[in-house]
């Protein structure tokens, strides 16, 4: 029994890693190519739309808007979704159903993108906001589906944490203290949120076309491991 429950939480725990990656790429890659926008990290998009009202820039700050609204839609409609599961006995199932909802908009978004290959120029950019946005916001939901303390678009307080744990640690003996244990989950999604960044950083000038397409690959990925973990949980009943 115990195997069963370690691969169970080994696979929503390459889920929830696989959807840090999809946040980071996403953030780089629409900051890159639809006009200093972030469409996961709503901190930093707050920040941008400030300073883009501040000097006036009505258009610039218009994308920020938008990217902040469509996240917030999204956020509503999985919380609307996620409450009419809540009678679902298997957790992974539920977040599946969730994921699958991210998907569309992710694929929705890539094939809007696709056939724009520069969507600031020809007037599709706050569609393809939206889309992007709006999945990032239902994956906030679904990751807090799986797992309560593990954020995989927001990472300040993951930071804080992942920090205060550390420095605890070097003041106590290693006994009384299981580090990893405690923060690895954070360790792991933050490392990924930074790998899918520098990835879309690396590869979004060389191929244009087929890097809009890796978020939705990323996700699909992650559902893939929530089926695995779902199909454990099922067998343990």
């Amino acid at each position: 029994m115990k195997p069963a429950e370690d691969s169970c939480a080994a696979y929503g725990t390459l889920g929830l890693v696989s959807l840090s990656f999809a946040s980071g790429y996403t953030d780089v890659l629409t900051f890159l190519k639809l006009g200093n926008v972030f469409t996961s990290a709503m901190t930093g998009n707050t920040a941008l739309l400030a300073i883009e009202l501040g000097r006036g820039n009505i258009v610039a700050a218009s994308r920020a808007l938008t990217a902040l609204l469509g996240f917030a839609l999204g956020v509503a409609l999985a919380t609307k979704v996620k409450t009419s599961l809540r009678l679902t006995p298997h957790v992974h199932r539920g977040f599946s159903r969730l994921i699958i909802l991210e998907l569309i908009f992710l694929t929705c978004c890539a094939a809007l993108w696709s056939a724009s290959p520069d969507p600031v120029a020809s007037g599709t950019v706050y569609a393809v906001i939206l889309l992007s946005a709006l999945s990032m916001g239902v994956q906030a939901v679904a990751a807090g589906s799986i797992s309560s303390g593990i954020n995989t678009v927001v990472f300040t307080s993951a930071l804080v944490r992942i920090v205060m744990s550390v420095t605890g640690a070097l003041s106590r003996s290693e006994e009384d203290s299981p580090l990893f244990a405690a923060i690895g989950g954070h360790l792991q999604a933050f490392a990924s949120y930074g790998c899918g960044a520098l990835l879309a950083a690396t590869l979004v000038w060389h191929f244009p076309c087929a890097v809009i397409w890796v978020p939705g690959a990323a996700v699909l990925f992650a559902l893939g491991a929530s089926e695995l973990a779902g199909k454990l949980e099922e067998s343990k009943r």
